[in-house]
C-alpha cells in the first residue's frame, strides 16, 4: 500500500523530516499526522490579505472557539494516472498551534480510480475512517465540532443526501485559538500530493461558537505549489459562506 500522512496549513513534520503514517491495508486511509513545530511553516506568504499555503484553501479565523460547523458538497475528483490525494473539512486548531481537532470527507484518485470516504482526527494521533458513512461525490455534509464538559469534545458527521450521521465524543486539550474550513492537498510520504482536480466546493451554513462567523478577506487561503495556484476560494457571502475553485492546470 501506499502509507500516508496528511497535515494542514501548519505543518512542520516536513520540516522537521518526520512524517507519522497509518499502516494497514491497501485500502487504508490516509493518517491525517504530522509533528508540528511552527504553525506557519508553510506559509508562502501573506499578500493582498490573501495567505498562500502548499496545502490548504479556504478561511480561517482566530480568537477562542469552542464549537465549529460547516456544511459542504462533496467535490468529484477527475481521475488521473498520477495518483492525488486531497480533503475537505472542519476543524478547530492547527493555523496558530500544533493541535487540531477535525472532521471531513476524502477525495482521492488512487490507480486511476475515484476514491470518496468520511474520517475524523485528533492530532496527533491517526485518522480514524467512519465506515459507517458511505459518502459520494455531490453528497451534501455537515461537520460539527463542540467542546462539551470534562475536556470531552463531540465529533459529528452527517451525510445530508442519505440522512445518516456518526457521532463520537472524545477527550481534546487544544486551546481552541483557530476555525477552519478548508480544502486541502493531502501529505503523503513526507510529501505534499500535487492538488487533485476537484470540482467546485461550496461550504455554508458556517458557525463558530455558535453564531455567524463573519469570515473576512483577511483569513482568506490560496493553495500555491511551485508558483501555480490550484485552489482558490470565492469571496465570501454573507460571511458564512463561500466556494472552493481548481485553478490548476
Amino acid at each position: 500500500m501506499v502509507s500516508k500522512s496528511l497535515r494542514m496549513l501548519g505543518v512542520a513534520g516536513l520540516a522537521a523530516g518526520v512524517a507519522l503514517a497509518l499502516a494497514g491495508t491497501a485500502d487504508a486511509a490516509p493518517a491525517h499526522t504530522s509533528v508540528v513545530s511552527n504553525a506557519r511553516s508553510h506559509l508562502v506568504s501573506h499578500n493582498k490579505n490573501s495567505y498562500q499555503s502548499t496545502n490548504w484553501s479556504g478561511y480561517v479565523q482566530t480568537g477562542t472557539f469552542t464549537s465549529a460547523t460547516a456544511t459542504w458538497n462533496v467535490p468529484t475528483v477527475t481521475t488521473s494516472s498520477t495518483d492525488k490525494y486531497g480533503s475537505d473539512w472542519v476543524g478547530i486548531d492547527g493555523f496558530n498551534n500544533s493541535d487540531l481537532i477535525q472532521t471531513g470527507t476524502e477525495e482521492d484518485t488512487v490507480g486511476g480510480s475515484a476514491e470518496y470516504y468520511a474520517w475524523w482526527e485528533i492530532l496527533p494521533a491517526s485518522e480514524t475512517v467512519i465506515t459507517s458513512l458511505t459518502v459520494h461525490a455531490g453528497d451534501s455534509i455537515t461537520g460539527t465540532i463542540t467542546k462539551g464538559s470534562s475536556g470531552k469534545w463531540t465529533i459529528t458527521l452527517k451525510d445530508n443526501t442519505t440522512g445518516k450521521s456518526f457521532s463520537t465524543s472524545k477527550s481534546y486539550s487544544g486551546p481552541g485559538t483557530s476555525v477552519d474550513y478548508i480544502q486541502e492537498a493531502v501529505d503523503v510520504n513526507g510529501s505534499i500530493s500535487v492538488p487533485p482536480k476537484l470540482s467546485k466546493a461550496s461550504f455554508s451554513g458556517l458557525t463558530a461558537n455558535g453564531a455567524n462567523p463573519e469570515l473576512t478577506s483577511s483569513g482568506e487561503i490560496l493553495l500555491v505549489q511551485s508558483g501555480t495556484t490550484y485552489y482558490t476560494p470565492s469571496s465570501v457571502s454573507g460571511g458564512n459562506a463561500f466556494s472552493v475553485s481548481y485553478t490548476g492546470p
